[in-house]
């Protein structure tokens, strides 16, 4: 088995079936305490010194929240989380692939008293890609439900809605051009939400259609998590408007129907080698966990 995953076939078969009934799965100790550290510590340092893609969330005068992406191409620790370590082998598991495209890194980060609530969304319509992948949300700070992430069960098998905006400063994504064609995320009742309270490490894996926020409850201490999003090895571009800025900022030079998997969007995994590449000159893999959930 995968380093990091489960020897029980059973216990992993179980969190396959719960991602793709209700595109969601709670990976209890995702990450242990040694990683959690060495992400904190990356957080601070991209902080110090933040690229082209930083966003401030939280607005003027209130506590500090904030974001980043793509850090693995510059962080020691961020790339070593996204290339050696067990969230790797858990969203290749997850998916039922050896490999993964690693599509992006993205860190958030509270200050004491901050509000961390995020608009309910999906991640699919912010990207540029053909088909669901896979989110995988690790908290790495201890936090209660009231301000961890919170999703909608079942809600992956429903419609695709427009994108909403996170930042409180400059946009990152074109709302306008996305809102023409999908309609808006509604109302989402109270008892459709599930959340948990979250230790430092444990983590919790996302269908990209599956409608998420996090809650509005006031952190009493730093809150940071970092998200990261992954694409089976046949997952293609597909070139379109409406989607987060960062499509445009990056030079991935892929044109419409380009298999993903490129320097920007690098495969991972525990087998990349000459077989991998096999499959993606194929643009061939198994059935994903997730496609078979597709409406």
């Amino acid at each position: 088995m995968s380093l990091g995953t489960p020897d029980d076939l059973d216990t992993l078969a179980r969190m396959q079936r719960d991602l793709r009934v209700a595109g969601a799965v709670v990976v209890p100790g995702l990450l242990d305490d040694r990683w959690c550290a060495r992400l904190r510590d990356a957080i601070e340092r991209c902080r110090e010194r933040p690229s082209i893609h930083h966003g401030v969330l939280s607005r003027p005068g209130s506590p500090l929240v904030d974001s980043d992406l793509f850090r693995w191409t510059d962080d020691p620790d961020i790339y070593a989380v996204t290339h050696r370590s067990p969230l790797v082998a858990w969203a290749a598991t997850l998916l039922g692939v050896d490999d993964v495209v690693l599509v992006e890194d993205q860190w958030f980060a509270s200050e004491p008293l901050a509000t961390t609530p995020t608009p309910w969304h999906q991640d699919q319509p912010y990207y540029r890609i053909d088909r669901p992948f896979l989110t995988v949300w690790v908290t790495l700070d201890d936090v209660d439900g009231d301000s961890s992430l919170q999703v909608v069960g079942g809600s992956h098998r429903g419609p695709i809605y427009a994108p909403a905006e996170f930042a409180a400063t400059a946009p990152t994504v074109d709302t306008d051009a996305a809102g023409g064609s999908l309609p808006p995320v509604p109302v989402v009742a109270a008892d459709a939400v599930q959340t948990w309270s979250l230790r430092a490490g444990d983590g919790v894996a996302l269908d990209s259609r599956t409608l998420h926020a996090t809650g509005d409850g006031v952190v009493a201490a730093p809150f940071r998590r970092i998200s990261t999003r992954w694409a089976e090895p046949a997952a293609r571009y597909v070139a379109r408007s409406g989607t987060a800025a960062f499509w445009d900022l990056i030079p991935h030079g892929l044109r419409d129907g380009d298999l993903l998997s490129c320097a920007a969007f690098p495969l991972v995994g525990l087998h990349v080698g000459a077989d991998a590449a096999g499959r993606r000159r194929r643009g061939a893999s198994p059935p994903s966990p997730l496609s078979s959930s597709s409406t």
